[in-house]
């Protein structure tokens, strides 16, 4: 299988890299800046080529899909485990990168003839549907925009052999390069403990295992799904979180 993941520096990324590549399948990564750090970082996810595109510009965006595309004879799975990073708040940029190239990315994937199907994976958030304190509005409208992007996609790709799928990851991911952070707030590790059902954070190898899962052939009859990755905080009524056990 080849699978074309948008993602860079993610833990998560790089985490479905390592998964896919240990079962043998050929991957592509695609990060905005290619420098010498991500390229090692890729080589030791078993990456089998880097690339750099800033999906900023649309048009370059859709070349080089469309370039390792024809490359590889047909892409099987693509993954946006990407999001828009600036530090002056850009409400067009921030659409056009998390929702609007990823649609036409599929637009233009969909237009070539392919034999096998392809599956796609799009990373939203808890967002889409709730508040999260520290993130703005336009960082939930674009979350909403790709939730529905997931419904509409699975709709208007079938036929032509594309598969889409959405996951959400939960609010409460403990991710490496972070571990410093927790160590020095264990508040954070211990009112996550409590609030979700499974009472552990997540790790990236259980959001990065599902997101394996809706790209290859285990998911093939699941269309248009965005499956909640978060230990079961997402099934609670909000009102129950602030009362004792």
């Amino acid at each position: 299988m080849n699978a074309l993941i948008y993602g860079g520096r993610s833990p998560i990324a790089l985490e479905i890299c390592k998964q896919l590549a240990g079962a043998g399948h050929e991957v592509h990564l695609v990060t905005r800046v290619r420098d010498e750090a991500i390229v090692t970082l890729a080589k030791d996810n078993g990456c089998s080529e880097v690339h750099e595109c800033n999906l900023e510009d649309s048009a370059k965006s859709i070349a080089l899909a469309l370039k390792i595309d024809k490359k590889v004879g047909g892409l099987e799975a693509v993954a946006f485990v990407h999001r828009y990073r600036s530090a002056v708040s850009n409400p067009s940029k921030e659409y056009l990168v998390d929702v609007y190239t990823p649609y036409q990315i599929l637009e233009a994937l969909a237009s070539q003839h392919r034999n096998h199907e392809c599956a796609v994976m799009l990373t939203t958030s808890p967002a889409a549907r709730s508040i999260v304190g520290n993130q703005d509005f336009q960082y939930h409208a674009s979350k909403a925009a790709l939730s529905q992007l997931v419904r509409f996609g699975a709709v208007r790709f079938a036929s032509r052999n594309i598969r889409v799928n959405g996951l959400s990851p939960g609010s409460f991911v403990f991710k490496q390069r972070a571990a410093e952070f927790y160590a020095n707030n264990p508040q954070i590790i211990d009112r996550a403990n409590k609030l979700i059902p499974l009472a552990r954070m997540g790790i990236v190898s259980d959001i990065a295992s599902v997101a394996v899962f809706l790209l290859t052939k285990q998911s093939g009859y699941i269309n248009g799904q965005i499956l909640e990755v978060d230990g079961g905080i997402s099934t609670l009524d909000p009102a129950s979180l602030s009362k004792p056990n």
